[in-house]
């Protein structure tokens, strides 16, 4: 289970994560259509800017692979760049092999490429990340390479990422002919609740997750933005710290039942009338039905499962009266515990309408048009058939807590990280 975990948070959020997976929200989408049309506008250069942990890097990568197949393009990491660092790192990436010449004929090397390019009608394109960590040095160097032009125009189209504005720099002078280019500059701004949600179930989805909000429900969602105020390498970083931390925190309350204690039945195995111990022992089943007729069948594999007409969900009912995230199931060892989530339209047990109830096998139930039989459920324990003949509700709002008991966990995780 620890390994489990651990496996899921570093393929769906850690260092290597971000690479193969890509989710474009909103203000990821704005940012990559601003750097783009920047580029190809007059005066080709334009400037990034966004907190830590906004995605500022990723995007760089991104709008380097999609230039790629239009242009020759240099992505180069500026922190604690020095000035031939600079120039070998661009060089290379337009698919030259610089050797020991000193850093004049480097730049010589990088003017005569791009009149070259320009010649035949493309601009090479340098993509600078962290440019407001580079050494002064690098920046003027840079500043050199913003200067070179062919014919009156701009050689290289240039993008940079920072955490802040470039005003400063423009004060003392290194970077005059950046300042004369006009850079454009759009500021980044964070995920909404939203767009935090489609984010981590998307990436957890990405990385083999068939229950992402299982994992994350939206109450850690929101928890999550809470802490990461939004930005997605902060998402990334208490996400993963959370899924981590979750499998030191078992969830007793329901830890009772496992589906691998269910074993394998041969047809010699399959109990006869009356053998209601043995019965209870076999997975859960749903029947799922409309108009009479079956449509599919269910396992249970987990303990709990949801049922909606979200993608999200277990247990997927495409009907208009559904809502997305209809109702949840609560397997027990002694007990399979019914519970409307707030529901439009609510649901039907038997053609009683209720809001939580304990299972008993044959029990249909009514969402829409479609009907959900229950087979195999968990013989009920003496305590909950007690629960079931009397008016005591103290117990069953507590298995409705069990919905936002990970919620609480994986939020205590998060504040103490």
């Amino acid at each position: 289970m620890k390994d489990s975990h651990s496996s899921l948070g570093n393929e769906a959020f850690g260092d290597q994560a971000a690479s193969l997976i890509t989710i474009r929200y909103r203000t990821h989408q704005d940012a990559l259509e601003f750097m783009q049309s920047t580029l190809r506008g007059p005066n080709g250069i334009g400037l990034l800017r966004g907190s830590e942990g906004a995605g500022k890097t990723v995007l760089a990568g991104e709008l380097a692979n999609e230039l790629s197949c239009e242009a020759y393009v240099a992505l180069v990491d500026g922190t604690s760049l020095e000035p031939r660092e600079l120039l070998a790192q661009i060089l290379t990436e337009y698919g030259y092999e610089p050797g020991d010449e000193p850093n004049e004929e480097f730049l010589a090397a990088i003017e005569e490429f791009a009149a070259e390019q320009v010649g035949s009608g493309q601009h090479p394109v340098l993509i600078i990340d962290n440019v407001d960590h580079m050494y002064p040095a690098a920046l003027r160097t840079l500043n050199t390479i913003a200067g070179l032009s062919v014919d009156g125009r701009a050689a290289i189209r240039i993008m940079m990422t920072s955490q802040h504005g470039l005003q400063k720099l423009t004060e003392s002078n290194c970077i005059a002919s950046i300042a004369e280019r006009e850079p454009a500059a759009h500021v980044l701004e964070p995920m909404s609740s939203k767009e935090t949600v489609i984010y981590l179930h998307a990436r957890l989805q990405a990385a083999g997750s068939n229950s992402a909000d299982t994992v994350f429900p939206f109450d850690v969602c929101d928890r999550l933005l809470e802490q990461s105020k939004g930005w997605p390498g902060l998402l990334n970083k208490y996400a993963l710290e959370a899924i981590k931390r979750s499998a030191e925190f078992p969830i007793s309350v329901v830890d009772t039942y496992s589906p691998s204690a269910y074993k394998e039945q041969t047809a010699q195995d399959i109990p006869v009338q009356g053998e209601s111990e043995s019965l209870s022992r076999m997975p859960p089943r749903l029947v799922i039905t409309k108009d009479g007729e079956t449509l599919t069948e269910f396992t249970f594999k987990e303990r709990k499962v949801l049922i909606g007409r979200s993608d999200f969900a277990d247990v997927i009912i495409d009907d208009d009266f559904v809502s997305k995230i209809h109702a949840v199931l609560l397997l027990y060892a002694d007990a399979l515990v019914l519970l409307d989530l707030n529901s439009v339209n609510g649901i039907t047990v038997n053609s009683v309408t209720l809001k939580k109830t304990i299972l008993r096998d044959d029990d249909i139930i009514s969402l829409g048009d479609h009907r959900i039989k229950v087979v195999n459920a968990p013989a009920i324990s003496d305590e909950m058939e007690q629960l079931l003949k009397s008016h005591d509700t103290l117990k069953m709002k507590n298995l409705l807590d069990v919905r936002h008991h990970q919620a609480r966990r994986l939020a205590m995780v998060v504040d103490n990280s």
